[in-house]
């Protein structure tokens, strides 16, 4: 087409299919409608818009040829006794228009070309603006015939549908192309030919019954035209004079090809109805899944065993930077021995999460609910939805979220540390400086004999106390008091520390479950939505 509007009206159109074919695929459903119909509207563009392909289209011995002779006043088209007769299509082109039309008509399919020369009066040619193709027999017992008729149908701007009294409720005809083209053509007539056969009496039921059978077929409405080859054309002649632009005929044909395409599509994907579709599954429920599969995983990951890692973490750091002589004894005694690593390696344990259990228990609420939005889902979209919900893909996915989470930054955050700790520690020393030199002090007594010079205190309740006993005291209590202050305050620090150790996990695991397991579902209602959408955005015809 190669008018501005022409233009614009086939990108919108190609924009439409383009999406629906997307969606389509996303659904699993089959994109070839849209597809097909996006290849014809861009090949159609780069051919002449200021003429039309008019197909005569019909079965055996209907006279599609004879029709096509009687309005060219020549024998264009083979016609006999002999069925089928016309065997190849045959193209009336106006000769104007003979070089344009050569690359149309190939791209058609190819034609036998006959020319039908400019009118010698000053008077304008009603079909100026058409290419009147004589198809073959679409029920031709020829297989190729029928074929070529397949081939050309979704390409042809207009067609007349060429029957007889005798064949003109044929199921061939009305099943296999009116059924599926009729709705696709914007410019279409049903030629009944042969009428001169038929009493001026009969005539009226005739074309009354053929409008009846349209009608209960759902079909759209179409003139029905009344003629006799070999007689009178007057009611072909007017429908082919009637005025219309060739450009807007092909864009009509073309947004109803769209249309008919997109409407098929949205059918299949359950969206063709007035309203957008409803997500397939609500917000709660679809948190409900999330939240149970979710709590379900960190069970196996196992939250409890997290939390007393982090700590035990925490207070094995503290012990190194604020512990006193004992701790530090039993740091350098459990070397080699494997028990931090094993109990105080909160890294560690998180990857070591495959030796707690399986996840196939915990994928039952996000498999549900998957099971429960494909209920919601047309059969044909069904297929290749179903496998999301495939327990040993579902936990494989999972699975390698669950990696992923706890590997991430969350997972590896360092442990957490404190200024108060190398304070605790500068008391152990002091401390443990008080109780050696009180044990020093009573054991040289003890040792030599002899008197050592040693002072009373006096303390409260505890009356006058020597300095070596005082010194003792003082180590052992502030030892004690000091280590249980640094317990205390690394177990703080530490439970902090694994409480955002699993909220991070949580947060992470819950995205892993939305976007690996119920991640499908949201595609599917995009998807399904923008189907809905793009076929009422067709441009009307």
């Amino acid at each position: 087409m190669t008018d501005a509007s022409g233009l614009a009206a086939a990108d919108v159109l190609l924009d439409r299919l383009v999406r629906a074919a997307e969606a389509a695929t996303t659904l699993g459903l089959d994109p070839i409608p849209a597809t097909e119909a996006a290849a014809v509207i861009r090949a159609r563009g780069g051919f002449p818009g200021d003429l039309y392909v008019l197909a005569l289209a019909g079965g055996t011995g209907v006279g599609k040829s004879s029709i096509l002779n009687a309005l060219a006043g020549d024998d264009l088209s083979d016609t006999g006794v002999q069925r089928p007769t016309t065997t190849h299509a045959v193209a009336w082109v106006p000769a104007a228009h003979a070089d344009a039309t050569g690359p149309l008509l190939d791209w058609l399919g190819g034609a036998t070309v006959r020319l039908r020369p400019a009118a010698d009066d000053a008077a304008p040619d009603p079909l100026a603006q058409v290419v009147l193709l004589d198809l073959p027999d679409l029920d031709s017992v020829a297989a190729e015939h029928a074929a070529r008729v397949d081939a050309a149908l979704p390409r042809v701007d207009a067609v007349a549908w060429v029957s007889d009294p005798e064949k003109y409720a044929d199921s061939v005809l009305h099943d296999r192309y009116l059924a599926r083209w009729a709705s696709r053509l914007a410019r279409q007539a049903f030629v009944l030919n042969k009428t001169d056969r038929v009493t001026s009496g009969d005539l009226p039921m005739l074309r009354d019954d053929v409008a009846a059978r349209l009608a209960q077929e759902h079909l759209p409405s179409m003139p029905i035209l009344p003629v006799s080859a070999h007689g009178d054309l007057d009611a072909l002649r007017g429908w082919l004079a009637d005025g219309v632009h060739a450009r807007d005929v092909v864009r009509d044909r073309q947004g109803r090809a769209a249309t008919a395409a997109l409407a098929d599509l949205a059918r299949a994907a359950g969206t063709d109805g007035p309203l957008p579709p409803e997500p397939l599954l609500t917000a709660d429920r679809r948190r409900a899944a999330i939240d149970a599969t979710t709590a379900a995983v960190l069970d196996v990951v196992g939250l409890t065993g997290l939390r007393a890692q982090a700590i035990a973490a925490t207070r094995q750091a503290a012990r190194g930077q604020g512990g006193g002589l004992l701790a530090r004894i039993r740091g350098l005694l459990d070397r080699g021995t494997g028990r931090p690593e094993r109990l105080a390696d909160p890294q560690g344990y998180l990857l070591r999460w495959r030796d707690r259990g399986s996840l196939v228990p915990a994928t039952l609420p996000v498999r549900a609910a998957i099971a429960e939005g494909l209920a919601a889902l047309p059969p044909a979209a069904r297929g290749a939805a179903a496998a999301t919900g495939d327990s040993d893909g579902l936990v494989t996915r999972l699975a390698a979220a669950v990696d992923r989470t706890v590997t991430g930054p969350a997972a590896s955050a360092p442990l957490p540390t404190s200024r108060a700790w190398p304070l605790i520690g500068l008391g152990q020393v002091l401390a443990t400086v008080a109780l050696i030199t009180g044990v020093a002090w009573i054991v040289a007594g003890f040792a030599t004999g002899s008197q050592l010079p040693a002072a009373a205190i006096d303390l409260p309740i505890l009356g006058g106390m020597p300095m070596p006993a005082l010194l003792v005291l003082i180590g052992i209590l502030g030892t004690w008091g000091l280590s249980w202050l640094l317990v205390r305050h690394a177990d703080r620090l530490g439970g902090r520390w694994a409480d955002r150790l699993a909220a991070d996990l949580r947060t992470g695991v819950a995205d892993a479950v939305d976007a690996t397991a119920l991640g499908s579902l949201g595609a599917w209602d995009a998807a399904r939505r923008q189907l809905w959408q793009v076929a009422r955005d067709v441009p009307a015809t």
